[in-house]
């Protein structure tokens, strides 16, 4: 507004009192600077504000997007933390799992060395009765041949008259007559 009325005195004291000008182009001129006083006046405070306000909404966006950083930072790293938790547990999982796994490894083996003496075991068992049943009947065998062949001497030695005696006495010691 001070531009405006600085231009207007000067146009007073040139001509010697504010009037009107019919001048067109003069006139214009002078219009235009007017508006362009008033423009720049009253436009600066607007712009001003709406740059102002322009200015703190996007140091708003700033903030919120930084505050939106540290939060994706902190779950980040609250989720690397868990992976890394998850990671250790697995590990764990794994580690308890090959022990368990080693301990049913030594209790099958050991399982299977017990059942193998005990198969051993019944097997020189089974071996040994068989050999005493073997021996039993090749003893029972060599008997009946051995009372055979005595059988065939004693016929062949001893005639009628000599079994008869023999019989007889034998009936005798047994209680007859």
């Amino acid at each position: 507004m001070g531009i405006f009325l600085y231009l207007a005195e000067a146009q007073a004291e040139a001509e010697g009192g504010f009037g009107i000008k019919f001048d067109l182009l003069e006139s214009n001129l002078i219009n235009l600077l007017i508006l362009l006083g008033v423009l720049i006046y009253y436009g600066s405070r607007i712009v001003g504000k709406i740059l102002s306000e322009r200015s703190e909404k996007i140091a708003q966006e700033i903030a919120e997007a930084e505050a939106q950083e540290k939060q994706a930072e902190q779950a980040l790293a609250a989720e690397q933390q868990k992976l890394a938790q998850a990671k250790e547990k697995a590990a764990q999982i794994i580690a308890e799992a090959k022990a368990n796994a080693e301990k049913v490894k030594a209790a099958i083996l050991a399982e299977g060395e017990k059942e193998l003496e005990r198969i051993k075991a019944m097997a020189r068992q089974d071996l040994n009765s068989e050999t005493e049943r073997a021996i039993a009947e090749l003893k029972q065998r060599a008997a009946q041949l051995a009372l055979l062949r005595v059988e065939e001497r004693l016929s062949s030695i001893l005639d009628e008259e000599a079994q008869r005696r023999i019989i007889d006495r034998s009936i005798a010691q047994l209680g007859g007559n």
